[in-house]
């Protein structure tokens, strides 16, 4: 069978010599040639760091090609379908296919075709069948903001993947939570490829959560900290690249900034100063996920302030939270230092703004970074307010902190671009938090289920 005119030209017949392929790449324009057999039957093909690992293992110009073919490379078969592209996606020779060409075989064994791997992701994305509204996957969906996240989403009609370890919320007490046809839910772990890949493809929308969260749990366990939260991060945020995710959403934290040494409030483009092993892997998450931007995936980057409020999944690890725990319990209220500032927002209003990205235009939103934010209080500030909602509670200030967090943000760019315009008020949100705990009879705030750190044996 012959050769088209076109792939002709990027083929080389098994039998020719090195400087036969210099010659080609040079005419071509190109680092990639395939190798035939006489018949055009596709062999394997042959690139230019072939050539110079040959050359530097001593073969000179006129050496054959055949001992330094790729008799393995990744290529396509006629025809074409989504398992197809799905294996070649996940194979883990594809990120390092340079140049990046698949060659396209026919039922024959005969070339006909060379594809750019960007174009494959674009295609894919093309040959999934959407519906109207598209198929969301929260990684880490049973978490703290995860939980009213899918409540959120399944209310407006979208469906919903969690993806989880169910760790502090079973499947069955979820699935009792949120009984909705629209709703999946797989359980997994973040750090196995291929069960992310196998979510990650079925979805039009990813929002990664599924990371240890907080700096007691994080300095904790730090190995298991970069393990998860980065090299895993990585692994998902190039699996998302590789199948063209429309949107993928990293929730980040504001406590990247780590200390404020000028007074100033914190911009997107801001230095920071990340001082926990927490806020250090989040800096180096975002580093290399913006790194890793795609032609058709450009993620965006969500900065949170200190998040409060109710959830299916409660926890009283967070300032607010911890603090509304207490009042609810009638106990006292300790607080150490209290003049480091925190940007604070109601796990409503994170939720929110995060269904509104899924819903805006990605030409506003991919490739963003954003702080989000509703305000900046002192730590000792409240104390004042709850003292002002709930006169009776103790509050006991104590002038040493050990931590040197102190940081104030600035949300304009949110307001501007996403239209941000957070709903719940400081003291509405405390209100709610208080009426929370003492509905759901939750008296022991410092049991196993409401802080992160007691749960650092279960990752």
């Amino acid at each position: 069978m012959t050769l088209n005119k076109y792939i002709k030209s990027f083929c080389i017949s098994i039998d020719k010599k090195i400087i036969d392929v210099i010659k080609q790449f040079e005419v071509k324009g190109t680092n990639l040639s395939l190798v035939v057999a006489k018949n055009n039957k596709f062999l394997g093909i042959i690139t230019i760091s072939d050539i110079r690992r040959a050359i530097l293992s001593g073969y000179n110009k006129n050496a054959k090609i055949k001992n330094f073919i790729n008799y393995n490379p990744l290529y396509l078969k006629d025809e074409i379908d989504d398992n197809q592209i799905s294996n070649i996606i996940s194979s883990p020779k594809f990120n390092s296919i340079n140049p990046p060409l698949i060659p396209i075989i026919n039922n024959k064994g005969i070339p006909y075709k060379i594809l750019n791997k960007n174009d494959l992701n674009f295609n894919y994305i093309k040959s999934k069948k959407l519906n109207q509204k598209p198929n969301i996957l929260l990684l880490g969906g049973a978490g703290y903001i995860g939980s009213v996240l899918a409540k959120k989403l399944l209310k407006q009609n979208y469906n919903v993947t969690i993806f989880d370890k169910f760790i502090y919320l079973s499947k069955k007490e979820l699935r009792k939570a949120l009984p909705n046809k629209n709703l999946e839910l797989v359980e997994g772990d973040s750090r196995h490829i291929d069960e992310i890949f196998s979510v990650v493809k079925k979805n039009d929308v990813v929002v990664h959560l599924a990371e240890l969260v907080g700096d007691p749990l994080c300095e904790k366990r730090p190995s298991k900290t970069y393990e998860i939260n980065y090299l895993a991060s990585m692994s998902i945020s190039n699996i998302c690249k590789n199948l063209g995710i429309s949107k993928f959403i990293y929730i980040s934290s504001c406590s990247v900034y780590g200390a404020n040494k000028s007074d100033n409030f914190f911009k997107e483009d801001s230095k920071i100063y990340p001082l926990s092993v927490y806020a250090k892997i989040k800096a180096l998450c975002e580093k290399s996920i913006i790194r890793n931007l795609g032609e058709y995936c450009r993620p965006c980057i969500l900065r949170l302030g200190t998040v409060y409020g109710e959830s299916l999944r409660p926890r009283y690890d967070l300032v607010i939270n911890l603090f509304t725990g207490l009042v609810a319990n009638k106990k006292k209220i300790t607080i150490k230092g209290g003049n480091q500032w925190r940007p604070f927002i109601h796990v409503e209003d994170v939720s929110d703004t995060i269904i509104k990205i899924i819903k805006l235009s990605k030409k506003k939103t991919n490739g963003q970074v954003f702080n989000l934010a509703s305000y900046n209080f002192k730590i000792s500030e409240i104390g004042k307010i709850i003292k002002k909602i709930y006169p009776k509670t103790q509050i006991e200030f104590q002038k040493f902190s050990e931590d040197e967090r102190d940081y104030k943000v600035s949300s304009d760019k949110a307001k501007k671009i996403l239209n941000f315009k957070p709903k719940i008020s400081i003291e509405r949100g405390i209100r709610n938090l208080v009426n929370f705990t003492k509905k759901n009879r939750i008296k022991k705030i410092n049991k196993k289920k409401y802080l992160n750190i007691l749960n650092s044996d279960k990752f």
